[in-house]
């Protein structure tokens, strides 16, 4: 990941040096993502780079298609997405001055990422945490956010914006957020269960979501350029 990272300002440099700097695009856009709801603001550096500034947003129930694992540590839970970040991404067109595949993008960039998922389950017979078994009925709250607040993202796909003659465009792109380990912490209603028991529980809810370190991130959308 360092070396995809290291990579990026020098293919920057590279782009910039090879082409003059025609910055006399802007773009507006907005879409929908596995982020949420997404605007952003973009401009051309030249036919090759563009830069771009995203924010998502969104308050979500997740259906349980087992994508995300509602089983977590031996417990069923009803999953609530809240879904804050903004990135700094660059567009690199690698056929920018191709008029069939000028589209192509590749993008690298960091993310502030604040997402956090909640996971609320109202517990059965048999039910326990850490050691101890749960009175019938009572609620368990599992909040998870992620190690990384600044999460480097790489991604690749379509994006018309700047490559064609038309002010509207669309773009379909797919790609990971590199958002680090998940961070849990985990309440019960009773009051019956001793902290030690609720931070076991918590440890074996991060084992189980591991997978959520690397974030699929699908977005399509449109664009309006200037």
């Amino acid at each position: 990941m360092r070396k995809t990272l290291a990579i990026l300002p020098v293919l920057s440099g590279l782009v910039l040096a090879g082409t003059p700097a025609q910055a006399d695009g802007f773009a507006v856009g907005a879409g929908v993502s596995t982020l949420g709801y997404g605007v952003h603001v973009a401009t051309e550096v030249n036919s090759f780079l563009a830069l771009r500034v995203n924010g998502n947003f969104g308050d979500f129930d997740v259906p349980d298609y087992g994508l995300l694992g509602s089983n977590l540590g031996g417990i069923d839970y009803d999953i609530d997405a809240s879904m804050r970040s903004i990135g700094l991404l660059a567009d690199f067109h690698p056929l920018g001055l191709s008029p069939i595949g000028g589209g192509f993008v590749l993008t690298g960039g960091m993310y502030f990422n604040q997402n956090e998922f909640d996971f609320t389950a109202d517990a059965p017979a048999g039910t326990v945490i850490g050691g101890a078994p749960l009175p019938v009925g009572a609620t368990v709250i599992s909040n998870m956010s992620f190690d990384r607040k600044y999460a480097p993202y790489v991604g690749l796909g379509y994006d018309g914006t700047f490559q064609g003659v038309l002010p509207v465009s669309f773009f379909a792109t797919a790609g990971v957020l590199f958002q680090g380990g998940p961070s849990v912490a985990l309440t019960e209603s009773s009051g019956l269960i001793p902290q030690a028991d609720l931070d076991a529980e918590a440890r074996q809810i991060e084992d189980d979501a591991s997978n959520y370190e690397y974030y699929p991130v699908v977005a399509i959308g449109l664009t309006i350029s200037f």
